[in-house]
């Protein structure tokens, strides 16, 4: 989820473009609330899998502590510029004397190192409900050079582990903590294979598995998912393990492909919003639930009612456009975390597509 480098390397349009969808598709959840917009395009799921592509290029050329610092820097600075708006907030609106989510000063820490979820008052929820993506990425930044090390020397069993410790995390034989290690544990486990999957593209050990094979693997992922979460009463991928599978299934494919999208070419528009996407990737998902939260309050005050369609349909003419201010108001600090010139607009060029019957390059997006 980094923005682009100082490099000249071209960027892959592909990646940047399944990056665009996956945040789009976040906002749209977030926005209409349609539970199988998930199963549609499961997006968290993506998103690690293409950042594990990024990592592993980063390790691949520079190693793992400027790797470790690098992809620190690039995250963390956005989340420093909500905590700067979203605690004075909190403050104001009473959270020292907030008996729901009392306030722990040192907890405030993990708005600076997100170890674990960021703290909110009962007020202030919609600040966090989006960050623990942010403390699970970090998570598999730090553990990222011991996945490396061992992905290089057993790259199977490595991929197959996350999958295998989720389901046995899920499962009464190892009881999962309720508390934040457990957090971090299931995050780790659940999102983990399709973390390794992006080692996997990076290193072109996908490319050597038949396209047919990947879909085979795929479908069975996604069926057994299904019928899992079936078996568990309620809508079938709402249960974590159905969720996992059907995820992972669908990073498998999404990651084995490599197309050019040259026509994008004909639409410059259209290709330039997708790398502004990518510029301002983490601003995008941290500040989108807070506006949308601010959005319905809006709405409510204007006599909309709450979950009805019409509080749907203008939460996102609203919100839309909300979101966008709040991003042209703070997203420069991603240029700052890129070491980039700051602008309310990102100047990023446009990837260059792969020529025509050639697999882009491994590192395209790093």
């Amino acid at each position: 989820m980094d923005p682009q480098t100082k490099t000249t390397r071209p960027r892959s349009r592909y990646v940047d473009t399944l990056r665009a969808v996956a945040i789009t598709r976040v906002f749209l959840h977030h926005t209409l609330w349609i539970s199988w917009l998930a199963v549609l395009f499961p997006s968290m799921f993506v998103m690690f899998g293409l950042a594990g592509a990024m990592t592993a290029a980063s390790l691949e050329r520079k190693g793992p502590a400027p790797t470790v610092r690098s992809r620190l820097r690039r995250t963390l600075p956005p989340l420093w510029a909500l905590a700067a708006v979203a605690i004075p907030l909190m403050l104001i609106n009473g959270w020292q004397h907030d008996t729901t989510n009392p306030l722990r000063w040192q907890d405030l820490l993990y708005w600076v190192l997100p170890l674990a979820n960021p703290p909110a008052s009962s007020w202030g929820g919609a600040f966090t409900l989006a960050l623990w993506y942010i403390r699970a990425y970090i998570w598999f930044v730090l553990l990222s050079p011991i996945f490396w090390w061992f992905f290089q020397r057993w790259p199977v069993k490595t991929l197959v582990a996350p999958l295998t410790g989720a389901v046995l995390l899920y499962s009464p034989l190892v009881p999962l903590p309720v508390n934040r290690v457990g957090d971090v544990m299931w995050s780790t486990a659940s999102y983990g294979t399709a973390w390794m999957l992006g080692f996997a593209r990076h290193t072109r050990l996908l490319d050597r598995i038949p396209v047919w094979v990947c879909a085979a693997a795929a479908g069975v992922l996604g069926v057994a998912g299904y019928f899992w979460g079936a078996g568990q009463g309620g809508f079938p991928f709402a249960d974590p393990i159905a969720e996992t599978l059907w995820g992972t299934g669908f990073v498998l494919l999404a990651l084995r492909a490599r197309p050019t999208l040259a026509w994008l070419d004909r639409f410059p528009r259209l290709a330039r919003l997708v790398s502004a996407f990518n510029a301002r990737a983490i601003t995008i998902y941290v500040w989108q639930l807070p506006v949308l939260f601010l959005t319905g309050a809006l709405l409510q005050y204007a006599g909309i009612t709450p979950l009805t369609t019409e509080m749907k349909i203008a939460s996102l003419l609203v919100g839309a456009p909300l979101t966008a201010l709040a991003v042209l108001a703070v997203g420069w600090v991603e240029d700052i975390a890129a070491r980039r010139r700051p602008a309310l607009v990102p100047a990023v060029p446009s990837p260059r597509s792969a020529p025509a019957g050639q697999p882009a390059p491994a590192a395209a997006s790093a």
